[in-house]
């Protein structure tokens, strides 16, 4: 390229001058997540690899130059999303830091951080105090400070680095009292979070991740692509969030393959609507955090005069920022207090009321019912964190393609309490509080004296909590064996049969009194997300399996819980229509349990009243345009947009959906703010 990143008049050339622009949206991006401790994917299309190669080339330069730690990895057929165990472990071993050697790798990221103190003994003081403000407090994290503390003689923690990234089970090759797990398929999400919130603590800005060659995916078979599609939309909803990155950008490069041909995203509907929509609103120049943008500048497209200068974010204003950019994202605010919510008033009374039930009862049960971007989300999202305010925990099951497991308790409570949102500071999930609770020897002995109390008592979770101080005592490696126990990993390949489905059910039960006396918790939050899916992947047999799960969950079975069902219109009509004679054949099966009780299930959806997603009329459209007006002008800075309100008008006619709306407004405001950047620029 011939434009340098911190270089201010643009080149001759309108293809150059047009991917300078979008290396300078991307540094503002790199900025505003810095700041913010947000996360975003974003794609780029390009008409050849080596041309997305030469762009991320300038890309990683300028990350180093803010700060950012840098990793980039290929994409291949035998290393692919649907692995994406193996794409972390790339990742990782090409880490380079800003302003270190050419070395890569975690180690040679540790080695340039004791470099910069005065002594081993402060670096690990240093490191100590930042893994606890960032929440890391996983695999990586234990192997990191032995690294540290082992300055001067590295090589045996250096080999367990190694050894950890291969996947083996640390646990299971030696005897220690404190667990150590493996970097694997289950918990690769997880590690690439942990990694992140490991790249702060070392110092650090933040992290660019780039994923090279992703139109490999249009190569693979169709349930290896599923698989891929599932994974980055996964990607994209969780990137950013309680159990997801913290200041990191990620890069998806593909080229049009991935985008436009007929093996390619289109085949992916949840996954085209997060990548594909919405329309630019301008191709003058191409603003922060738009979530695909091309390399190839549009036809007829002219170089400004002055290209935007990258600003530093305001810390004041960093909640709404977050804000700006997960709606630029179709993701909605993580923070309900930002002021975006249009038309939920009145579900505030009705959520007053099912904690108040809940309290009083053993359990409750809520529909939520509303069409595909409508907002269900957004209400979700609302209803988690008033969950939260009032130390509920909240777990969260999604009925995705690739996850019809719901009738089988001992294999989805893992997802269950991978997904969970608990009432904590750094809003952990529950594998996260476990990975606390077993990676010290002080831990595990604090997790077992809590742990003899229940056992103790006479309440539900005293049978399993015998159990496991069982296995516990028989073994030397007693924090392997109660991580495996609680994240119900030695369950995940047992059959379905009523025996390991109690199990399950039990374990869950001792979670739920473990967070009440550990961590003063109340009870849970269970979410069932996209429950249409029941209709739409799941067989019939699959479907009578996940309705019994159902009928532990929704039947009143756990103590002081509000379970929120989400579904459209449609399927909930379709389930309510089928629910008699399915959950009648549930009813009659011989190994059914006393406590998935399908006559409960059967009239709580008959008689339960769905919560609708509140329909915005178009007075109420304009209302939430506005307010996201309001919101970009205090987190930004005020532009001038005469044609604003005719836009609004205009648009609403256009946009499906509140997201759509959100969606394009954004990406208006962010064009129109950034654009008057490069004035500031000529000015300064």
């Amino acid at each position: 390229m011939a434009l340098s990143p911190r270089t201010s008049s643009p080149p001759d050339s309108p293809e150059d001058a047009w991917q300078s622009a979008l290396l300078r949206a991307a540094q503002q991006g790199m900025e505003d997540v810095a700041l913010t401790g947000a996360a975003e994917v974003l794609f780029l299309r390009a008409k050849r690899a080596s041309a997305a190669s030469a762009w991320f080339d300038a890309l990683a330069d300028a990350a180093w130059t803010r700060g950012l730690c840098v990793a980039r990895v290929g994409v291949l057929s035998d290393r692919c999303f649907d692995t994406l165990d193996g794409l972390v472990r790339n990742l990782v071993q090409s880490l380079r830091a800003p302003g270190a050697s050419r070395d890569r790798g975690w180690t040679a990221l540790l080695d340039a951080f004791l470099a910069t103190h005065a002594s081993p003994g402060a670096a690990l003081a240093a490191f100590d105090r930042e893994a606890a403000r960032f929440g890391a407090h996983g695999d990586l994290a234990v192997l990191t400070r032995e690294y540290l503390d082992a300055a001067g003689r590295p090589a045996r923690p250096a080999s367990r680095i190694d050894a950890w990234l291969a996947g083996t089970d640390l646990s299971r090759v030696e005897s220690r009292g404190a667990a150590l797990s493996a970097l694997s398929a289950p918990t690769a999400l997880r590690a690439l979070g942990e990694c992140s919130r490991l790249v702060r603590a070392l110092g650090h800005r933040g992290l660019l991740l780039v994923f090279e060659g992703a139109e490999v995916l249009t190569r693979l078979s169709a349930s290896r692509r599923d698989g891929g599609f599932t994974v980055l939309r996964e990607l994209i909803d969780n990137a950013d969030g309680a159990r997801g990155l913290v200041s990191a950008q990620l890069w998806v490069g593909a080229t049009a393959l991935l985008y436009d041909g007929a093996r390619g995203i289109s085949l992916s509907g949840p996954l085209a609507s997060r990548v594909l929509a919405p329309a630019p609103a301008s191709d003058d120049l191409p603003p922060p955090h738009r979530p695909l943008v091309d390399l190839s500048a549009p036809a007829g497209w002219r170089a400004p005069a002055m290209l935007p200068i990258p600003l530093p974010a305001v810390r004041s204003e960093a909640a709404g920022l977050r804000a700006i950019l997960r709606s630029a994202h179709g993701l909605p605010p993580v923070d309900p207090d930002v002021g975006l919510s249009v038309g939920h008033e009145h579900i505030d009374a009705t959520i007053d009321e099912l904690f108040r039930h809940a309290s009083l009862e053993s359990s409750v049960f809520a529909l939520v019912s509303g069409v595909y971007g409508s907002g269900k989300s957004h209400l979700l999202m609302h209803l988690t964190a008033r969950s939260l305010a009032e130390r509920r925990p909240v777990f969260r099951l999604s009925l995705e393609y690739l996850d019809a497991d719901l009738g089988h308790p001992q294999r989805h409570l893992f997802r269950m309490l991978d997904q969970a949102v608990l009432p904590l500071p750094g809003r952990p999930s529950a594998l996260d509080r476990l990975v606390a609770w077993t990676r010290t020897t002080a831990a595990v002995e604090s997790l077992r004296a809590t742990l003899e109390a229940i056992a103790e008592g006479a309440g539900d979770a005293a049978g399993s909590a015998t159990k496991l101080l069982g296995r516990m005592r028989r073994s030397k490696r007693p924090g392997a064996v109660a991580e495996a126990f609680l994240s119900t990993s030695d369950l995940r390949v047992k059959p379905a049969s009523a025996t390991y489905r109690k199990d399950a059910y039990q374990r869950l039960l001792l979670w739920l009194e473990l967070l009440a006396r550990v961590d003063g918790c109340r009870g849970p939050m269970i979410l069932v997300d996209e429950a249409e899916n029941l209709f739409r992947a799941f067989t019939a047999p699959q479907r009578r399996a996940a309705l019994r799960s159902l009928s532990y969950y929704c039947g009143g079975t756990l103590p002081g819980s509000c379970v929120v069902l989400a579904i459209t219109p449609d399927a909930l009509d379709r389930l309510r229509g089928e629910a008699d004679a399915l959950l009648a054949d549930v009813a009659e099966q011989r190994t059914v349990l006393p406590s998935e009780d399908a006559a409960m299930l059967r009239h709580r959806l008959h008689q339960a009243k769905p919560m609708a997603v509140p329909t915005l009329d178009e007075g109420q459209r304009v209302v939430l345009a506005f307010k996201v007006q309001a919101l970009h002008r205090r987190v930004r800075a005020p532009t001038s947009d005469p044609r604003w309100a005719s836009w609004v008008t205009e648009t609403i006619a256009s946009a499906a959906t509140p997201r759509e709306l959100v969606r394009r407004a954004v990406d208006r405001l962010e064009g129109l703010w950034w654009r008057s950047t490069a004035s500031v620029g000529d000015d300064a």
